[in-house]
């Protein structure tokens, strides 16, 4: 949760917003909850962690519990780093929303959510 927390603050820093706002407000105008991003970090996980990363490929999760859904692609990879797109509707809504995130692979073979 707290790395997909970051990527959330990483996301609006990024997408020029002027307005300031606070990680809770940005979280809650998601509509997605904190096992909805659990979920998206998991399934995240599974394209760069598990073998060799391959840009375009995607996979796609589901949480019943919430009636959110969504897909995640890891766009590139460059070196020991990826790029990942979120693409993720929260229940009961009709738009998704866009979080893009970027992560590393340090020295101890961890990935570390990046700038």
């Amino acid at each position: 949760m707290r790395k997909i927390l970051s990527a959330c603050a990483i996301l609006v820093s990024m997408s020029g917003v002027a307005e300031a706002k606070s990680l809770s407000r940005i979280l809650a105008e998601t509509g997605l909850s904190s096992e909805d991003f659990d979920m998206m970090g998991q399934y995240a996980a599974g394209l760069y962690d598990r073998s060799a990363p391959r840009a375009g490929s995607k996979a796609q999760w589901a949480n019943d519990s919430s009636g959110a859904a969504g897909t995640v692609t890891l766009d590139a990879v460059s070196g020991n780093c990826v790029s990942l797109r979120h693409e993720a509707t929260a229940g009961g809504r009709d738009k998704p929303v866009l979080i893009h995130t970027r992560r590393c692979k340090n020295a101890d073979g961890i990935w570390v959510l990046q700038p």
